[in-house]
């Protein structure tokens, strides 16, 4: 789905005449942002021009706190506030208007650009907005007069060309209670110093890096329409990346990640202490790991965070994507543009028939877990329907959109900030074990020595891939080194093997899908898959010349 990057302005303001509305109980970011909207719509004319018939604000009012530290020192600790804006212009009408012809909506900031003020500032919030305001409608009265010729010259009806058109949604209204800024600052330091000091004992590892990060703010957005959402969010991410030089001299590395709702939310500094010792000391050992020889074609069951890859790599970033396309063909060309496979395939089977698949952006536990990626409005102000069903029974039934709609069927449902909550499902479900036993037992008739097992090494779904021999007798796993897997398709999940009954959430930052949180089954088995080892040029060898200080110091 083409993101809707909004302009930004480059004009530095001569002056600007500003009547503040008498004070009440709003907070001053709304009411600068509803009377510069309200102003806007009425006195907004550029010469020779149409006037807007849409215009949308939105801030994002944030506080951040970043800390990193090393060897159970910070490196660096900070806040800082910021606000962002976005403004959305548009020249025309719902069906024909200044995106309805044009795939490029991106535009680059100027180094010109007002800012907006982190104190709340009346005025030069609505100053800033202004400025933004000027250059963007300036820029879409401009293109929609260029559409328009568009089609004169074409001798054509905007109904007879592929376009893009804006969705009607109903207006909304919801105004939540704004959340004082509140945060221990010497707590979050200390814990990562103590986190990173846990290294200071591996004084053969290459590097560790230990940093948390909190956000804590609200999202206000308006709209001509009517809608007006304020809504307050925090934040809170721990990361620890520990990298070591295994017995062969190569580099082996690992992470812990940790995704929360709030800072408190983060686990007990004992066990991430617990969990790092661990990593680290498996990182040291390594080097042992057993070789893949030879391609391998065959079964491959993938567990845990693993599955929930599979499922992000195919409908989140591929062009099999559940997320509808806003490409339009050009018309000046005789072929469409590259858009999403599954545009045109409503209705068709794209899966196994055991999997349903469900978007559940409102969903915000599940069986007691917290799911980060949840929304009830998302960013164009769009409520999304609890459960939107995307594939049922293997048969794509929906596809998620935006606003805008620029093919037959597509609706507006309410994910312009991506699915939020993506729920994966089947009626054949089966345990992990049976799978396993699936596994060797696929193997095995198809002639194999060994099958495969794909794990990630964390539950993160960026966590790193590592895989496993499983011995077809006893079930002995050992891990190998150095794997390639092709990349799985949708082909792949046509006609699966096995899934697992068991439901699991993982969450991840999906790019320009954002957050995303999966519920996802824990197993997945696939046949005709392939590995192969991965081969390294011969180089010169990591050699130490003086060993880490840290030995000297222990010993």
């Amino acid at each position: 789905m083409l993101q809707k990057t909004l302009l930004y302005s480059y004009i530095l303001v001569l002056g600007i005449t500003i009547s503040v509305r008498a004070q009440s109980n709003e907070p001053v970011i709304l009411r600068a942002m509803q009377d510069e909207l309200k102003r806007s719509m009425t006195e907004l004319k550029y010469e020779g021009h149409e006037a807007p018939f849409f215009i949308s604000y939105g801030i994002a009012d944030v506080t951040n706190y970043g800390a990193y530290a090393i060897l159970g020192a910070l490196v660096q600790s900070g806040e800082y506030k910021n606000r962002d804006k976005s403004v959305r212009i548009l020249v025309g009408n719902y069906e024909f208007n200044d995106e309805s012809l044009n795939n490029n909506s991106y535009n680059e900031k100027n180094s010109a650009e007002v800012a907006l003020p982190t104190d709340d500032d009346y005025n030069g919030i609505r100053r800033a907005l202004w400025a933004t305001t000027d250059a963007v409608y300036k820029g879409a009265a401009e293109q929609y007069k260029k559409h328009q010729a568009t089609l004169k010259e074409k001798d054509k009806k905007i109904a007879d060309v592929p376009h893009r058109e804006l969705a009607k949604v109903p207006v909304v209204k919801k105004i939540e209670a704004i959340k004082s800024y509140s945060l221990d600052k010497a707590k979050w330091d200390n814990y990562c110093r103590q986190l990173s000091a846990v290294f200071t004992a591996y004084p053969d590892l290459k590097s560790s890096k230990v940093s948390i990060n909190i956000s804590q703010g609200t999202q206000y957005f308006v709209n001509s329409e009517g809608t007006t959402v304020v809504i307050p969010f925090t934040r809170a991410t721990l990361h620890c990346r520990i990298e070591a030089k295994n017995k062969n001299g190569d580099s082996a590395f690992d992470n812990i990640g940790y995704q929360v709702n709030a800072p408190d939310d983060l686990p007990p500094i004992e066990k991430v202490q617990a969990e790092a010792k661990s990593i680290a000391e498996r990182l040291l050992k390594s080097g042992d790991e057993i070789t893949l020889e030879d391609d391998y074609t065959g079964p491959v069951l993938f567990i845990g965070a693993a599955t929930a890859q599979i499922f992000s790599n195919i409908f989140l970033t591929s062009r099999d994507g559940l997320m509808a396309t806003d490409n339009i063909p050009n018309i000046n060309e005789n072929r469409p543009d590259a858009g999403n496979t599954m545009d045109n395939r409503i209705g068709k089977i794209v899966l196994d028939n055991s999997i349903s698949i469900y978007a559940r952006a409102p969903l915000h536990k599940f069986n007691g877990e917290a799911l980060l990626g949840s929304y009830n409005i998302d960013e164009e102000g769009v409520v999304p329907a609890d459960q939107l069903v995307l594939v049922e029974k293997g048969t794509l039934k929906n596809l998620m959109n935006d606003r805008f709609i620029s093919r037959p069927g597509q609706t507006a449902t309410g994910h312009a900030n991506g699915p939020g909550v993506l729920e994966v499902v089947s009626d054949k479900g089966i345990s992990q074990q049976a799978l396993k036993q699936a596994l060797i037992e696929t193997a095995r008739k198809e002639g194999l020595d060994f099958a495969i097992i794909v794990r990630e090494s964390s539950e993160s779904v960026q966590g790193v891939s590592q895989f496993y021999k499983v011995d077809l007798t006893t079930g002995k796993e050992e891990l190998m080194r150095r794997v390639r897997l092709s990349s799985v398709a949708l082909k792949n999940l046509k006609r699966i093997a096995g899934i697992s009954k068991q439901q699991r959430v993982y969450t991840s930052d999906v790019g320009s899908n954002g957050l995303v949180s999966f519920i996802v089954p824990d197993a997945l088995l696939l046949n005709d898959m392939e590995l192969s080892p991965v081969h390294i040029p011969a180089r010169e060898p990591d050699v130490t010349y003086i060993e880490s200080p840290l030995k000297s110091i222990q010993n």
